[in-house]
């Protein structure tokens, strides 16, 4: 690929950013081992604040907590490159896909990418977690759909995602990487309407549950059903219709498959399908590391258009 490929993106319609090479790493100044300490003193900063709030007596202790955590955790994090392995990894897994690689997002577009699909970065109380990405690339999927990715890779615990949502190696400790990420690929029709899928709300019941439901109870279970904007003038037939044109049971059966692997969810924005997740891995081996963020990348590359033609 030349420097000058154009590939297809939600934002802008066509880009053509620029090929860049992964540049030489500089030697870490602190061994790898040292990674283990980065969650645990950026964990003792949450004491420290409940310390500070109690009373002034403790206000100086709960200080010197917050202090000693937080530039603690970022001194190990600067000290044994932890985001720059993590950036390289993602940056290897582009080229591993043929993909064209960022590895920042500028701040404007990031601010438009999140203007376009506001769902995916919040926070719902009981239903999802918002997503973080700081990278992106441009490529096809394995279906030669032209294919946007929006990535990011960063510490964890053993308790960020949900059972499903988490690869626990043998002897693998609590802490390790959660890969978070954002597919965007184009529909062959305008489906006239825009459709936000979430994980369902563990408080969805009863009076106040008032999303869309499909015949199918168990997707009504997982997900939340939002039709947020439309191209019918309000005619509440053409909604269900179209509603249901996108929600076909296959694409249904397929979401379900999905769920539990990536906590995923959807937005269908007339012709523009977004899908999000994560993946957590308990695992601070580079090697390990390196091999499961090509793999889950991959396959979520794959899994984001294995539901094109049944919305279609």
């Amino acid at each position: 690929m030349s420097g000058q490929d154009a590939f297809w993106d939600p934002i802008e319609g066509a880009v053509a950013p620029e090929f860049r090479r992964r540049p030489e790493r500089e030697p870490s100044k602190l061994p790898a081992s040292f990674k283990k300490l980065e969650l645990p003193l950026f964990f003792l900063a949450f004491p420290g604040f409940i310390l500070a709030f109690l009373g002034d007596s403790l206000l100086p202790y709960g200080i010197a907590l917050v202090t000693f955590g937080m530039a603690g955790g970022f001194a190990i994090n600067h000290f044994t490159g932890a985001t720059e392995d993590r950036l390289e990894r993602l940056w290897k897994t582009g080229e591993h896909l043929g993909f064209r690689f960022r590895p920042e997002i500028p701040a404007s577009r990031l601010r438009d990418i999140r203007q376009k699909i506001p769902e995916l970065f919040k926070l719902r109380i009981g239903g999802s977690i918002p997503l973080n990405i700081e990278s992106e690339m441009w490529g096809r999927s394995e279906s030669g759909t032209p294919l946007w990715l929006g990535l990011g890779a960063f510490s964890s615990a053993a308790f960020f995602g949900g059972p499903k949502q988490t690869t626990k190696l043998a002897n693998a400790g609590a802490q390790g990487n959660v890969v978070m990420m954002i597919a965007a690929y184009k529909l062959d029709r305008d489906t006239g309407i825009r459709i936000a899928l979430m994980p369902e709300s563990l408080g969805a019941v009863g009076p106040f549950d008032r999303d869309l439901k499909t015949e199918s109870v168990a997707f009504n279970d997982t997900f939340n059903i939002r039709v947020t904007s439309r191209a019918d003038d309000g005619d509440l037939d053409q909604i269900s219709v179209n509603v249901l044109q996108v929600l076909t049971p296959a694409f249904q059966t397929t979401l379900l498959e999905l769920a539990d692997r990536f906590a995923a969810r959807v937005i269908v924005d007339r012709d523009t399908v977004y899908f999000g997740g994560f993946h957590n891995l308990q695992s601070l081996d580079d090697t390990v590391l390196q091999s499961f963020v090509k793999e889950i990348v991959a396959a979520f590359a794959a899994a984001s258009t294995s539901f094109k033609r049944y919305a279609e």
